[in-house]
């Protein structure tokens, strides 16, 4: 089976702290991706934001974009992360498991790509992704 640096997408772009919702909107226009890394000026991984992270927390709760700092989004306690060498089937058990759709992929604290819903139909076999997709879709009870 592929590992984690087999499926993940490399190069990604992070933002910081203190970038604005809109200018974090243009990235990920600008990358295509729907979601980006937050890290501080190291680089080191503090946060994820995803596009309806902007959409429903700043947009919907009648912020101004321009002005909103994605510093003050709520995170989650714990960052779920995958290392570059760690087994696919790994990183999978726990995208399915805690219902996340994209995860980081960390090598000595530096974000060095990541790994989403479109990089698992991309890079594994169907019925994998199908298992996998169903599971991190499936409604929370």
């Amino acid at each position: 089976m592929a590992i984690a640096r087999d499926i993940m997408r490399a190069g990604v772009v992070c933002v910081q702290s203190h970038d604005t919702a809109a200018n974090t909107a243009r990235l990920m226009a600008e990358h295509d991706v729907g979601a980006l890394p937050i890290c501080d000026p190291e680089g080191t991984l503090i946060g994820i934001v995803s596009d309806r992270d902007l959409a429903l927390q700043v947009m919907a709760a009648g912020f101004d974009a321009e002005d909103f700092e994605i510093g003050d989004l709520p995170q989650r306690q714990e960052l779920i992360v995958a290392a570059p060498s760690e087994d696919a089937d790994e990183v999978l058990g726990r995208m399915a498991e805690r219902q996340i759709r994209r995860i980081p992929v960390v090598e000595d604290d530096l974000v060095v790509g990541i790994i989403s819903q479109a990089d698992l139909a991309r890079g594994l076999p169907e019925p994998v992704v199908g298992e996998t997709v169903g599971a991190i879709s499936e409604p929370a009870v």
